[in-house]
């Protein structure tokens, strides 16, 4: 086994919500993840895969601390996020990147898409020819250098998801977390943006944190499966042995 380049320890997010419940103000607490722990080894990819409202996109965005932790931790590369400056996580950030489920949403419509690609490299102060770079992104990522000048509208789902991986790839990121980033796109296209995950991480040695609701777009691309419902691991392990022999009646279920 490679050394763990992510390791995540009993994670727990509660969301409070207020209702009014006639004339009276109630407030309760909904544990969206609860007690999560896994670890992600270094160009490898774990696969969270679950129902809606299970958790993973959560977890997501607990990994990239977009939100912040109810308790537990999130270890990259042995350093613990939640101890870290505001300064100290920003420089961080130039290794941990996600890539969202919905790459127009994503995508500022204002901006061209070079624009955006370099956003990364501008915010971290990056030297050099931006524009060498972005030209370079955009093919290695199966686009044309000169759709930099573009905007979003005037590309495909599946071209915009590309320019979204793009982006992510700008700073030469160790770990991407990948949240349903195939699930907005046509059938007929999924396979394609699947692919091109798995050789950029062959290419790049990267890590992947891949959430996703449908099992075979996981099972193509995950060395590891957990498997989510109701904010807890169901089941965690590798992708043959969860997907040929479960051991939990909801992964039999899914």
């Amino acid at each position: 086994m490679s050394e763990p380049l992510l390791q995540v320890e009993q994670l727990v997010k509660n969301f409070e919500i207020r209702a009014l419940r006639g004339a009276r103000k109630i407030k309760r607490v909904v544990q969206a993840v609860s007690g999560v722990s896994f670890t992600v080894e270094k160009g490898h990819t774990l696969g969270i895969v679950g129902e809606s409202g299970s958790g993973k996109t959560t977890v997501g965005r607990l990994i990239m601390q977009l939100i912040a932790p109810t308790s537990g931790s999130v270890i990259f590369d042995n350093r613990d996020l939640s101890t870290l400056k505001i300064e100290e996580m920003r420089l961080l950030r130039r290794r941990m990147q996600i890539v969202f489920q919905d790459p127009f949403a994503s995508l500022d419509p204002k901006m061209t898409v070079g624009a955006s690609i370099a956003e990364p490299l501008v915010v971290q102060k990056e030297p050099g020819d931006h524009g060498e770079r972005v030209r370079e992104l955009l093919e290695l990522v199966g686009l044309a250098a000169d759709h930099s000048r573009r905007f979003p509208h005037e590309f495909s789902g599946g071209q915009r998801q590309r320019v979204g991986i793009a982006r992510a790839l700008a700073l030469n990121p160790s770990l991407i977390v990948l949240d349903e980033p195939v699930s907005a796109l046509d059938v007929s296209i999924q396979a394609g943006v699947v692919n091109l995950f798995s050789d950029l991480q062959k290419r790049l040695g990267m890590s992947y944190v891949f959430i996703a609701h449908d099992l075979s777009v996981v099972r193509h691309i995950a060395d590891q499966v957990a498997v989510m419902y109701l904010g807890k691991i169901m089941e965690i392990g590798p992708k043959q042995a969860v997907y040929d022999h479960p051991t939990h009646p909801y992964t039999k279920a899914l």
